[in-house]
């Protein structure tokens, strides 16, 4: 037998729902081992095809959705017969949900876990593969960088692909200069103000309502993948004036800054997951 390997294969950008933390956004780097017999060009499968077949299942399992635990016991999800619309009640964990069926994966499990997305990414792979190939190995980590990082969920119903949909997210770093000079400070702010939050538009608040005994927000928009709507404790919470693109979040991390800290000069790499975000400054007037 033979076996290749794929590392960082993708990124799986998207939300998961714990009843203690409520909408954790993650950013999973997936790593890819495929055992077997050598094929006719002497290899076990061509990378392009492993990057075109694998890759492509595994993101359109779990990339850019909300994953729920369908057999926890505190949530209830109900699918419209035809529409395939998915409606999630968990009060518990401080949430409602309205959103297009495929914006949601639900798994078998009592907690959305790294085995358990694991295994699922694994039969999914392997219902694809040649007959050459007898294993399929996943793995999944986080990337691993010094500083300070925060889970964070949002939407963006201008965009033309995944990212409309309302409960995706993100695990991020996140680099903040104060005058020239790395400030640890200032990062684990927002790393604290940060910490499992669902950043909105105020533009996307509809109505301020209660969840259970808490305060709640709802946000809702039309994108076009469908009709969107989420409920959540408004303590979960925090409101943008722009997009929640990284960019805008980028400038809006400056200019908080610059009104925390006047007179100081302040340069922000805000990522979105791994490897990629937006730069802003702002201050030092």
């Amino acid at each position: 037998m033979a076996c290749l390997f794929v590392e960082q294969l993708t990124v799986l950008d998207f939300s998961r729902l714990d009843r203690e933390r409520g909408l954790v956004g993650e950013s999973w780097i997936v790593d890819l081992e495929l055992e077997g017999e050598l094929d006719p060009q002497s290899m076990v499968l061509d990378f392009g095809e492993v990057k075109r077949v694998a890759r492509d299942a595994v993101e359109e399992f779990a990339d850019h959705k909300l994953l729920v635990p369908g057999d926890c016991g505190w949530l209830e999800i109900e699918v419209a017969r035809g529409s395939g619309e998915v409606r999630i009640e968990a009060p518990a964990a401080g949430l409602r949900l309205r959103s297009p069926g495929e914006a949601v994966c639900r798994l078998e499990a009592r907690a959305v876990t790294m085995p358990v997305l694991r295994r699922c990414l694994e039969d999914c792979v392997a219902a694809l593969m040649p007959p050459n190939v007898s294993a399929v190995r996943i793995a999944l980590r986080e990337e691993e960088a010094p500083g300070a990082y925060y889970h964070y969920s949002h939407g963006l119903k201008r965009h033309a692909g995944n990212c409309q949909r309302i409960a995706h997210g993100h695990r991020s770093r996140l680099e903040v200069y104060a005058d020239g000079l790395r400030n640890d400070h200032w990062e684990r702010y927002w790393a604290d103000r940060w910490r499992d939050v669902y950043l909105a538009s105020e533009e996307d608040l509809v109505a301020e309502t209660t969840l259970g005994d808490r305060p709640a927000w709802r946000f809702a928009y039309r994108s076009g993948q469908g009709e969107f709507e989420l409920e959540l404790w408004a303590e979960r919470c925090e409101q943008v004036p722009a997009d929640t693109t990284v960019e805008c979040l980028a400038d809006h991390i400056a200019a908080e800054l610059a009104r925390l800290s006047p007179g100081t000069a302040f340069r922000v790499r805000a990522y979105e997951g791994v490897n990629k975000g937006a730069v802003a400054s702002a201050g030092g007037d």
